[in-house]
């Protein structure tokens, strides 16, 4: 579904939300959603009319199976380089362990992961805070994992991963605290998140916020959080 010119979210896609970003000749995926769902990635950007060749880069909000779980097969298939942010880097390689999630939902992954198995992944590029990939610009967004990141087009869309997610009523939060790596950080960045402009917010779960988004995410945090 086309939600901007040149901004798709991917139909379809299990786990995790997954974006198209068309830039000129060239083409980002922004997240991949759980294993299995690289076939369906390449066949939406087919019926937009992108060949596999034009997809230059599968960028990560974060190595979460849900949002990385289909980037080892979607690489092959395509070519594009993969990009995550430097203190991810080890966690998508295998070389860390991913965070740990507390209470009931640790025990649920505890169990998904024995039936379903992430590929590692060696990234093609380590980004940092202020890089750019295409018309985007990475925030380093610490909280929900130490390097999870937020992709800005400026004065108009905000990729923000699992940073915030939107409810069914079109409002921004934070993931719950047993989710986050560090949910004080988690706050902080939804502060930072606050303080750019955009209309469009898309998150990695839920549905876009597609007006005033940035007026939204200011309230949330003023309400929620802004004196502590």
């Amino acid at each position: 579904m086309e939600i901007a010119k040149g901004i798709h979210r991917i139909d379809g896609v299990r786990g995790a939300n997954s974006y198209l970003v068309l830039a000129g000749e060239s083409a980002a995926v922004i997240d991949t959603g759980m294993p299995g769902n690289e076939n369906r990635i390449v066949g939406y950007a087919k019926g937009a009319g992108l060949e596999p060749e034009r997809l230059s880069y599968i960028v990560l909000t974060h190595p979460d199976m849900d949002h990385s779980g289909s980037v080892a097969k979607l690489r092959s298939l395509t070519g594009a380089k993969v990009a995550i942010h430097e203190a991810d880097s080890p966690r998508l390689s295998g070389e860390k362990k991913l965070k740990e999630v507390k209470g009931f939902m640790g025990v649920m992954l505890g169990v998904m992961n024995v039936f379903i198995r992430m590929t590692p992944v060696t990234p093609d590029i380590v980004l940092k805070n202020s890089d750019r990939i295409l018309n985007l610009t990475v925030i380093h967004t610490p909280g929900h994992t130490a390097g999870s990141i937020c992709l800005y087009k400026e004065n108009e869309a905000i990729f923000v991963g699992d940073a915030l997610r939107v409810n069914s009523d079109g409002y921004p939060h934070l993931p719950s605290r047993s989710m986050n790596a560090d949910t004080e950080q988690a706050k902080e960045s939804a502060r930072k998140i606050s303080t750019y402009q955009y209309n469009l917010l898309l998150p990695g779960h839920g549905p876009a916020i597609t007006r005033d988004a940035s007026k939204a995410v200011a309230d949330y945090v003023q309400k929620e959080f802004a004196a502590g």
